[in-house]
């Protein structure tokens, strides 16, 4: 087994993390006592990092769904039909309602990998002026 050093990203805080790797596969994750801000705490969500990896229930490709709301059928679709899906509902409730009617909202993973620039200038582009963060919660 092999460690490797580095800081935890499910959240905004960034809490130095060791992370324990076996054949490849990520086996465990623990607070790094060593880091100077976290000073070795670790949260639950960040040792909770392998299961999140490799659970059977997580979310590999889009879905689209196919029966009615509450059912839970649900068809793979391509990333492809996926964007274009998404960005024909946008234009569709900017033409009927106005931009003003789409809000922008980012989680804390965002807040750490530089996209707060990037999502606003696409809800500027749109034309809205509606946003919100994990920091208006």
């Amino acid at each position: 087994m092999s460690t490797v050093k580095g800081v935890c990203l499910n959240c905004f805080a960034q809490c130095g993390a060791v992370y324990h790797v076996e054949d490849g596969k990520l086996v465990k994750v623990e607070g790094d006592k060593e880091n100077r801000i976290s000073r070795g705490s670790f949260c639950a969500k960040g040792r909770s990092a392998p299961e999140a990896a490799y659970s059977p229930d997580r979310l590999l490709h889009p879905l689209k769904r196919v029966g009615e709301r509450g059912e839970g059928k649900w068809q793979q679709i391509s990333w492809d039909e996926a964007l274009t899906t998404i960005t024909t509902k946008i234009n569709e409730f900017k033409e009927k309602y106005g931009a003003e009617s789409i809000i922008g909202g980012q989680g804390a993973f965002g807040l750490m990998q530089g996209s707060v620039q990037a999502l606003n200038s696409f809800w500027q582009s749109l034309g809205t002026p509606n946003r919100f963060a994990l920091t208006h919660i």
